[in-house]
């Protein structure tokens, strides 16, 4: 121990405050706030080490002064590197200019890249104009894809352009706009003279399946393509040695639509192949101006559905109209027999209709036909074969030769090829004689009283309208007091309730057999409010008409 206490409180005082500064400096690190140099760390441990050992060792004082003087060593430097080294301020200012000359560079860069996204943005607006436009120009479309082509052109330098639509129906993608010099990159038919103006019609007018093609390929994965040396793809067929033949670089960007990327088309670019090839900063460009050519082509096809869709309900709301029209507002008291009927018209779709003809005194024709197909087509034919079937049953020919001379008359229309089932039901209320033909799958039913029972009486044959050779057969009865005629469209026992179960014929068996001594309007509203009760809430899909006779 030292002789003199204030020795060796000197000596534990510094060692303390060399301790405190190694802390501090421990902190400093690592929180980061300033940069610390491992001389200072070595020049701390290097006075506590010297501090110790003196305490220790009170003749160590020669080792002490050598320690404290090897951490001023380390120290010197560092301290004289900071107090002539560059001045902070100076620092800062020359960081400030590079930090400012290199904002000037973005800033040009983004001037730049302004000067392109404006371009494109202003051509993205006028693709909107044009679709616009096509609303109500016949061209419209037309016009809105050459221009798509002439532009994408422009921007990507190319020599030649196509843009191609996929018919989704056809499974194919057709060239709709051609501009410029563009080689096949398919093959040309073997038939097709190698002439540059050939074979530009030829691609002009051109449709490819979604496969083994290169525009197939883009239309079917929606992947687009920058290919810059065509010859080394092998998705490409070359068709020279002609050089009007010969492929450069070409741009593959598919066209989609809504939010599943559904691709619609694809606009094709050519570059000579004497020139550079298309490059990156091109294949972006077509990219950015794809996705305004997308855009406005929603437009046009979203309002070109719409006026389809409109025109369509308009056409079947006034076909709906013509078909209510044409049936009877009031049926006629006929003698011997009692009739109902039900009738029920499935939104947009012109079908069914029935009507009751009081010809003659000694006949009663009953008509019911279900016309396939909608619109007003089906209106024209229903309307024809009506109108024949009025005229014919007021002469004495019988149901099956009416059938036969009505389906010659309408299988001589070139115009249409829609056809009709049909059921004409003769009565001769003096003789009690059913007399009825059937054209098509509407069927006919018998509920003999005398025996209690319901049987079909009906067979298949063609419908009216598809073969003008057919001859349609008579089959005939004598009714007797309480027997029951049935007739029905196809729309009755096709009706589904919620589990999509259909509406079993047995229910109509059911309710004719159990209440047979009714009138025919009253079996006819019991079958009308089964049905209802079987289908509940469900949508119709196709018109329901049922004919009930009930012989007095």
């Amino acid at each position: 121990m030292f002789s003199d206490p204030i020795i060796y409180i000197s000596l534990v005082t510094l060692a303390l405050f060399a301790l405190a500064l190694g802390a501090l400096l421990v902190i400093i690190k690592i929180r980061n706030t300033a940069k610390v140099s491992f001389i200072s760390f070595f020049a701390v441990i290097t006075v506590v080490y010297a501090c110790v050992d003196s305490i220790i060792h009170e003749n160590h004082a020669s080792t002490f002064n050598l320690l404290i003087l090897l951490a001023a060593a380390f120290l010197m430097p560092y301290c004289i590197m900071l107090a002539f080294g560059k001045p902070k301020e100076k620092i800062v200012k020359e960081s400030a200019k590079e930090e400012d000359a290199s904002e000037k560079t973005v800033e040009v860069n983004v001037e730049k890249l302004e000067e392109k996204d404006i371009n494109i943005l202003d051509k993205g607006k006028y693709f909107q104009s044009l679709a616009s436009d096509a609303f109500f120009s016949k061209d419209g479309m037309q016009t809105l894809l050459d221009t798509i082509n002439k532009t994408s052109m422009d921007v990507a330098h190319a020599d030649g352009g196509a843009v191609l639509i996929v018919d989704d129906f056809d499974d194919v993608i057709a060239v709709k706009s051609f501009l410029g010099n563009f080689p096949p990159p398919y093959k040309l038919p073997d038939d097709l003279p190698h002439k540059p103006l050939r074979v530009s019609t030829s691609f002009k007018y051109a449709q490819f399946p979604l496969r083994d093609n290169i525009f197939g390929e883009v239309a079917s994965t929606g992947k687009a393509e920058l290919i810059t040396v065509p010859r080394v793809d092998d998705r490409i067929f070359q068709n020279a040695p002609e050089d009007f033949l010969k492929l450069g670089s070409l741009i593959l960007i598919p066209l989609k639509l809504g939010d599943k990327g559904v691709v619609i088309g694809l606009i094709a670019l050519s570059r000579n192949p004497e020139k550079d090839p298309f490059t990156e900063e091109d294949y972006d460009l077509v990219q950015h101006l794809a996705g305004f050519a997308e855009s406005a082509l929603k437009t046009t096809i979203s309002f070109t559905q719409y006026q389809e869709q409109k025109e369509l309900t308009k056409e079947s709301d006034i076909a709906s109209n013509l078909q209510t029209a044409m049936i009877p507002k009031k049926l006629p008291n006929l003698p011997g027999v009692s009739f109902g009927c039900y009738t029920e018209h499935a939104s947009g779709v012109c079908s069914d209709i029935f009507d009751v003809v009081p010809a003659r005194q000694d006949r009663t024709s009953f008509v019911l036909m279900d016309v396939a197909g909608k619109g007003a087509n089906s209106v024209l034919v229903m309307t024809m074969l009506r109108a024949m079937l009025k005229l014919i049953v007021n002469t004495t020919q019988s149901a099956g030769t009416i059938l036969t001379w009505a389906n010659k008359g309408i299988c001589s229309e070139q115009n249409f090829d829609h056809f009709a089932s049909v059921v004409l039901i003769n009565y001769d209320c003096t003789k009690h004689k059913v007399q009825f033909s059937t054209g098509g799958s509407i069927p006919v039913f018998r509920y003999t009283a005398a025996k209690g029972f319901l049987e079909k009486i009906s067979s298949m044959c063609d419908p009216v309208g598809v073969e003008k050779a057919t001859s349609y057969r008579d089959i005939e009865f004598t009714a007797a007091a309480g027997d029951v005629i049935i007739t029905y469209s196809d729309g009755i026992v096709e009706a589904l309730d919620a589990n999509g179960k259909q509406y079993p014929e047995e229910n109509i068996a059911n309710i004719v057999k159990a209440n047979s001594k009714m009138s025919g309007k009253d079996i006819a509203n019991l079958i009308k409010k089964d049905i209802k009760k079987f289908i509940g809430v469900e949508t119709l899909h196709d018109d329901q008409t049922l004919l009930v006779v009930k012989i007095q």
